[in-house]
């Protein structure tokens, strides 16, 4: 939601933004700070203006990488896939309003698979597109005795960080963390004159967390981050009010997770292109919604639609459909038979699928066999017979008139040959012209090997004799040695010699060397 002096407004958000973030511990924000640094143009996780600062809504311009001619930019960066988890962390006393844990909550666990959240699914990278699946992953609450009443940016990631160092909450990759501050505690960079709320990421507790700020509005600056200040949809103006952020922080977390996957060239993500547009609304509760999760009604802003050439709405529909993957892709199996894989199959659903998916494996070869897939979608493959190589077969899952298909083989490895390996100890030794050196060689059978090796020599020059007793061992499940005896001679020259034993039996050689030096 920039204002009509954008270029200024980012300058002085993201400075603001900096100079509060060096107080937060060594690994939390590593990487946010990069996108920030001045560039009006690009995404800083922090448009979301309040009413007295919102401009018009952006027109359709030229998109980027993925999808073009919608009015928003990729920029390279991955987005949020697969189900992605919503955390909320209560900051401070909500005892001063009753009923925001049951509102707020409500819409945490309704909004996921929304024809509002499918939306999201017009976004994505090259690895997919966000599926619009949110899950409600559970709250924690920080007394605001903790880090005080007047928070700085760096205090958002310390509340973050504690809660997942304690293990209050997980630490979840895939998550969206949102902390909501109580009436009566303050964000000093900007809340209610600047922004109405703030998303952005940092390394936290070992991983990159993504993380939102949103305040409750109540008091004499409730206008500023409130469409309806009198009536709402549930009786209370300022908590109605933070749903409506809270989606808009939501849309673009996902989208624009680390501030380098989706927003135009004036640095908008897609929820600040509608900012404070709500589209058709209707009568609730003494105030206007246009929407219904779950049980309750909400009046929450448009989401940018990256399609149809890019527009606000408040739901996008598309064809519900699904994808299979299969973990792991390739199993290895000995050539023995009678060993079984084990796979796991996921169906990952896009535009609000829900319904049942019935598996088959195809294609096994003859000397394989399947088990039935569990409701979990799991399943193994036996090698019943010895084989050998690989095999592909296919994984189709079926669903109605939907008949998505993947594939996995199975390597069956090949026995190791019998073999044997030759040492020699010491590996050096020193003797005077004249003396003698003695050393050990070992023959040890390796896979089963059984048989006679046959023992030779090399290395032996003027007045260097080799002596091998015995010239050969036979191998029958255990090591057998031989003595190697190097002669010397008062004529032998002085220096460093290798001498080297070679053992052989039918088309297989082993050899093995040792240094002696000659004083």
């Amino acid at each position: 939601m920039k204002s009509r002096s954008s270029v200024a407004m980012a300058a002085l958000l993201c400075g603001a933004f900096l100079a509060s973030s060096t107080a937060v511990a060594q690994d939390e924000l590593n990487g946010a700070t990069d996108q920030q640094q001045g560039h009006g143009n690009r995404a800083t996780g922090r448009h979301n203006r309040t009413r007295t600062t919102r401009n018009e809504i952006g027109k359709a311009g030229t998109g980027g990488a993925v999808v073009q001619g919608n009015g928003i930019n990729y920029n390279g960066g991955a987005v949020m896939r697969g189900v992605v988890n919503l955390y909320l962390i209560w900051y401070g006393d909500w005892t001063q309003d009753a009923n925001a844990n049951t509102i707020l909550t409500d819409w945490a666990q309704s909004i996921g698979g929304s024809p509002y959240e499918n939306i999201n699914t017009t976004y994505g990278d090259s690895n997919g597109n966000v599926s619009g699946l949110i899950s409600y992953g559970g709250a924690a609450s920080v007394a605001a005795s903790a880090f005080g009443t007047s928070l700085s940016d760096s205090s958002i990631a310390s509340i973050v960080s504690t809660v997942l160092r304690a293990g209050t909450l997980p630490t979840d990759a895939n998550g969206v963390y949102m902390v909501l501050t109580a009436p009566g505690i303050k964000e000093t960079s900007g809340f209610l004159t600047q922004y109405c709320g703030w998303h952005t990421y940092g390394t936290i507790n070992g991983a990159n967390i993504k993380y939102a700020f949103i305040g409750d509005a109540a008091g004499s600056s409730l206008g500023s981050c409130a469409q309806q200040t009198a009536g709402s949809p549930n009786g209370d103006p300022a908590v109605d009010a933070m749903v409506s952020v809270m989606a808009h922080e939501l849309e673009e977390a996902t989208s624009d997770p680390n501030l380098n996957a989706w927003y135009d060239s004036s640095g908008e993500e897609n929820a600040d292109k509608c900012a404070w547009t709500f589209g058709t609304t209707y009568p609730s509760g003494g105030g206007a919604a246009n929407m219904q999760l779950g049980s309750r009604h909400y009046l929450i802003q448009q989401n940018w639609v990256n399609a149809g050439g890019g527009y606000c709405a408040l739901s996008y529909a598309t064809t519900p459909d699904f994808s299979l993957s299969v973990s792991p892709a390739s199993q290895t199996l000995p050539s023995t038979g009678g060993t079984t894989g084990n796979y796991t199959i996921t169906a990952t659903p896009t535009g609000g699928f829900n319904a049942s998916v019935s598996y088959a494996i195809l294609g096994l070869p003859g000397w394989a066999a399947a088990s039935p897939v569990t409701t979990s979608g799991t399943f193994t493959v036996t090698a019943v017979s010895p084989a050998s190589g690989t095999s592909s077969f296919t994984i189709q899952g079926t669903s109605g008139s939907l008949v998505r298909t993947t594939s996995a083989s199975l390597v069956i490895s090949q026995p190791a040959q019998p073999s044997f390996s030759v040492s020699i100890s010491p590996a050096s030794q020193s003797v005077s012209r004249g003396g003698n050196a003695v050393y050990t060689l070992t023959v040890t059978p390796a896979n089963g090997f059984t048989g006679s090796v046959t023992l030779t020599t090399s290395g032996a020059k003027t007045g260097l004799n080799l002596g091998l007793n015995p010239t050969s061992v036979s191998i029958n499940g255990s090591s057998m040695t031989s003595k190697l005896t190097a002669s010397t001679s008062g004529s032998a020259k002085k220096g460093n010699n290798t001498l080297t034993v070679t053992g052989t039996s039918g088309t297989t050689s082993k050899s093995a060397s040792a240094s002696l030096r000659i004083n």
